[in-house]
């Protein structure tokens, strides 16, 4: 029997907050390849920006490093037994995510300048770090 697929996201496989990132990465300036995809300034611009493409790549950014962090901790305790770094409650929003990001980069000490992942990595291990 023959499954009915509709969308692209099912066809390739991939789930709603996949196919927004790939759309948001795509609206990216082209940028020679660089370890430091952006700083903690072209984040917070992205993030304050009334343009919606703009909002996306905030986003999508953010959730997208968070996920990147829960998942490398969470491979690194059923692979190693180590213990995790970030402990986020059920339920956490992409909102409540930039909301915490933002308020790491507004801190004086905020050196905007490093990669906007260290600094994400800072505000979400700051605000959501096991204990």
């Amino acid at each position: 029997m023959m499954q009915h697929v509709t969308g692209y996201g099912s066809i390739f496989g991939l789930g709603k907050l996949s196919i927004l990132a790939l759309l948001a990465l795509s609206l990216l300036q082209a940028a020679p390849a660089r370890a430091d995809f952006i700083d903690g300034n072209q984040l917070r611009l992205y993030c304050t920006s009334k343009n919606p493409n703009d909002e996306a790549v905030c986003f999508v950014y953010i959730a997208g490093a968070v996920d990147a962090f829960t998942t490398i901790d969470l491979m690194g305790e059923k692979t190693s037994g180590t213990k995790r770094q970030f402990c986020l409650p059920d339920g956490v929003s992409p909102d409540q995510l930039k909301a915490t990001t933002m308020q790491w980069l507004a801190r004086p000490e905020a050196n905007l300048d490093l990669a906007a992942t260290l600094l994400v990595w800072g505000a979400i291990k700051d605000a959501y770090g096991c204990k």
